[in-house]
């Protein structure tokens, strides 16, 4: 009997705007006396209209008829058959941006005089008692650069939920949510073979059904209160605030209970088909509820939702994916639409929103993109586009940017497997898309007929079996890495933009999983160094974490300047950049910081050993004039030795944060910071 598995999948078709004409109102028949023969879920590149509300609550009730039909066909068969950006001259750092004017959500915020961190009792040093419930630590920081808690904020009730923060003025806004995740579709594959056979829907699985917004007036921050709170039905995706306005990206699933699941006979079908389709709009879509007053209203309206243009009676989708603009000033202000879709992931530049989804469906993996402009007093859909193959993992929004208007995109396929190298090759591509009316047209893309060279090390086939592990954009520059046991570094120059080319190629152990544009010259990569296994010849390189500056002045020959590795050690820096810290100083040098986590092991007897983490903030100084270098100044290490060990936390470095202010340097390891000066950083104090 066949093995097979089950393969991920994403869909999406997005969201929100203006323009497109729908149909009537008024609500045409529907035969009630047979089950409806719906279309299997499917991504559309169409661009999206205005939906009748007829024409979205058909397409919604579909999706969830579909859903239900789809369960039924699962519970029948054979159990083998399962399923960066540039940082100004300032006195302190920020929370690190892809974009410079658009502000990203974090655990930390910070104004020059406040600290504001999201922390937990889980975290606390006196846990045991601990139920993990989530509150706000605000610190003040004194003209002699200390450090101490002028207020503590119990805002929720809510447990183990992850939280993020946006200060804008006088309001710290603080999002509260369970995470949530794809099932990215459904392809059995048989193993024998690796052949792919038909898809089934993705799905959107929530870490719970809801998630908190919380506005709280840090007017006066030793007195901070919560001005307004809601509860948002849904699953958070992603948020940006630009201009003063918070983006939030939302998905729900409509909770339909109504179908009789006894039976799955036809008579059976047809009645909950029938029941479903009596059922109000209002039901089926996600509310808002201001729980101060407990008062609830509909987050989103059926007139304010859109659909695919090319969407038939016969296609559905049971996912709401809603746009939330709310005003940071006034947050009764705000509005809502949505389409019923799936998306995965957000990219914003100051003046538009895209979100993104990638759809395996068979021999076809394309990335769809939908385009929202930000500049007008009202979310407006512009336009929508699709690119062959999948945005990969990790940090999704950094293969995309925007630049003179036109977005440009990374993609990878995954091609077929081929039994005489004994791999699946990968077919990395670039694209330069254009809006040409209500479409995102690609004019580019590398390789080309002109420029055939792939993105990738080849092997004697020809054949790329190297994977992106790390794409940066800076304005007419493209910066990308594959991996499978040596880094190469790609230049793509993008000067003319219809005509994209490698410019140069570096080669170096291990890889660059974050790239940071340093000025026009410099390059920052941080990653791991890792010895090429396969080459018995090879440079014997030290294992661990990596930071490495290049000097990118010639684009056509990147080279290094130096580089520094903590053996036996990983940085949050290779998944989160939001954990790295930035300041340029008056001077021309750029201090950054980066946390750096390694386990230990001690011996206490000839035969037992004990293992000890080790966490740490590493401090580096980037020499950006004529003679450029990197600095490694030391660190500051978490110490706890003061403490009883029964009530030291364990506390995950993947949420370590620091903020530089001038000479200052603060460290935040779980709800403490621990403080010292920058040019001696190992001599810290705390846990404050």
């Amino acid at each position: 009997m066949k093995s097979k598995f089950i393969l991920s999948s994403i869909t999406l078709s997005l969201l929100v705007g203006c323009g497109g004409s729908s149909s009537s109102n008024e609500k045409p028949p529907i035969d009630e006396t047979k089950i409806p023969q719906l279309n299997d879920v499917t991504v559309s590149a169409a661009p999206l209209i205005k939906a009748s509300e007829f024409q979205f609550t058909q397409n919604l009730k579909n999706g969830v008829f579909k859903r239900y039909q789809n369960r039924l066909s699962n519970n029948e068969q054979a159990e083998n058959d399962a399923v960066a950006s540039p940082t100004a001259p300032s006195d302190f750092s920020q929370t690190n941006r892809q974009e410079q004017n658009v502000d990203e959500a974090d655990r930390i915020k910070y104004n020059g005089e406040y600290l504001f961190i999201a922390a937990s009792s889980f975290n606390d040093i006196d846990h045991a008692s601990s139920q993990g419930q989530n509150y706000i630590r605000i610190m003040q920081r004194n003209a002699e650069g200390e450090m101490s808690q002028v207020h503590t904020l119990n805002y929720s009730e809510s447990q183990w939920g992850e939280q993020q923060l946006y200060l804008h003025n006088n309001t710290l806004a603080v999002l509260d949510y369970a995470p949530s995740y794809f099932s990215f579709g459904m392809a059995a594959i048989d193993s024998t073979s690796s052949e792919t056979a038909s898809t089934v829907e993705p799905y959107f699985y929530y870490g719970a059904n809801e998630f908190e917004l919380s506005f709280v007036d840090v007017s006066q921050p030793s007195q901070a209160a919560i001005k307004h709170q809601y509860k948002i039905e849904g699953g958070l995706i992603d948020s940006r605030v630009i201009d003063g306005s918070l983006y939030l990206v939302s998905n729900y699933h409509p909770n339909y209970t109504g179908f009789d699941l006894s039976n799955s006979d036809d008579a059976t079908v047809l009645a909950n088909y029938q029941k479903l389709n009596d059922e109000q709009i209002a039901s089926l879509t996600p509310n808002i509820t201001n729980t101060t007053n407990e008062s609830s209203e509909e987050l989103v309206t059926p007139d304010n939702c859109y659909i695919s243009s090319d969407a038939s009676d016969k296609d559905g989708f049971d996912s709401i994916i809603t746009i939330t603009k709310i005003n940071l000033s006034n947050p009764e202000q705000r509005e809502s639409l949505c389409v019923n879709t799936n998306v995965y992931g957000v990219y914003a530049s100051e003046n538009s929103l895209y979100t993104h989804g990638t759809v395996y469906q068979e021999d076809e993996v394309k990335t769809v993109i939908h385009k929202f402009e930000l500049t007008g007093d009202t979310l407006n859909y512009a336009a929508t586009g699709a690119v062959e193959g999948h945005l990969g993992g990790g940090q999704q929004n950094l293969r995309f940017s925007e630049f003179n208007n036109d977005l440009r995109v990374v993609t990878t396929t995954n091609l077929p497997y081929n039994e005489s190298a004994g791999f699946s090759p990968f077919k990395h591509q670039l694209f330069v898309l254009q809006q040409q009316e209500n479409s995102l047209a690609p004019i580019a893309k590398l390789p080309n007929d002109a420029q055939p060279t792939p993105i990738g090390k080849t092997n004697e086939q020809g054949l790329v079996d190297e994977n992106i592990y790390a794409v940066r954009f800076s304005e007419d520059k493209a910066f990308i890495v594959t991996f499978r046991q040596v880094d190469p570094l790609y230049v793509i120059d993008l000067t003319d933009k219809t005509q994209p080319k490698i410019a140069g190629a570096l080669e170096i152990p291990g890889y660059s999983a974050y790239l940071h544009p340093v000025g026009e010259n410099l390059l920052l990569g941080i990653g791991q160094n890792i010895r090429d296994w396969r080459d018995p010849s090879a440079q014997d390189v030290e294992n661990g974490a990596k930071v490495t500056l290049f000097d990118i002045a010639d684009i056509t020959k990147p080279k290094v300047v130096n580089e520094k590795v903590f053996a036996n050690a990983y940085t949050a820096a290779e998944w989160d950049y939001k954990s790295l810290s930035f300041l340029a100083t008056q001077s021309g040098k750029l201090r950054f910081t980066m946390p750096v986590e390694r386990w230990q092991s001690e011996t206490n007897t000839d035969s037992l050993y004990q293992w000890r983490r080790i966490a740490e903030l590493a401090a580096f100084e980037i020499e950006t004039q004529s003679s450029p270098a990197l600095n490694y100044l030391g660190s500051s290490q978490v110490d706890y030795s003061d403490i009883n060990a029964e009530t030291v936390p364990y506390v995950w470095g993947g949420l370590d944060r620091a903020v530089i202010h001038s000479d200052d340097l603060y460290y935040i390891h779980g709800n403490y910071i621990w403080h010292s000066l920058w040019q001696t950083p190992s001599d810290n104090k705390g846990p404050l």
